[in-house]
């Protein structure tokens, strides 16, 4: 009989706000230790790496820590790059809305959602745009059955969005929808 040995591995994931702000593995559980020491005294996500060199820290988690503004330009820049798999059309129309544009961004099967807030859960009370195919989209109010009609056009369905939105809705504040119930009430 031969006996194998099983590798130890540690995997972390640190969380702010509804946000992933970074993860990783290491086998080393002085590694962890130094890290989770960091990580309570206040050390900075950009300053972590050089911390904890097996934790990854993305652009994205660095620009919630810098504030909600920065998190939804952030987001929004990575739907306008050239190359991503988003209808373009739909996307910049959107961001050339002031209102939606201090709106996160998110998509889910190919529609355009916005939120209030910038962690995880989001608000879904922001009505989304949903790409019908040949230039045409749909808009999906909140608390409404979905049609298909009427279809607008991407700049129409953006300003249906923003028709449908409360003036007192904007700029997405840091954290999740709880937090944002939490500040309304």
């Amino acid at each position: 009989m031969t006996l194998g040995s099983a590798t130890r591995v540690f995997v972390v994931a640190a969380w702010g706000e509804g946000v992933n702000l970074t993860n990783g593995s290491t086998s080393d559980l002085t590694e962890l230790a130094v890290a989770a020491s960091a990580w309570h005294a206040g050390v900075s996500l950009a300053k972590l790496g050089d911390v904890a060199p097996f934790l990854e820290v993305s652009a994205m988690a660095l620009a919630h820590q810098r504030g909600p503004d920065h998190a939804v330009a952030e987001k929004w820049r990575r739907y306008l790059e050239p190359g991503h798999r988003l209808d373009l059309q739909m996307i910049r129309a959107a961001h050339a809305e002031p209102r939606l544009r201090m709106l996160f961004p998110s998509t889910s099967h190919g529609s355009l959602h916005f939120s209030r807030c910038t962690g995880w859960p989001f608000s879904r009370d922001v009505s989304a745009i949903c790409p019908l195919g040949d230039g045409r989209y749909a808009v999906r109010h909140r608390g409404e059955e979905f049609s298909l009609e009427p279809s607008y056009s991407a700049e129409e369905a953006a300003a249906s969005v923003v028709a449908r939105m409360p003036a007192s809705w904007g700029p997405a504040i840091a954290g999740t929808d709880h937090d944002l119930r939490d500040r309304e009430s």
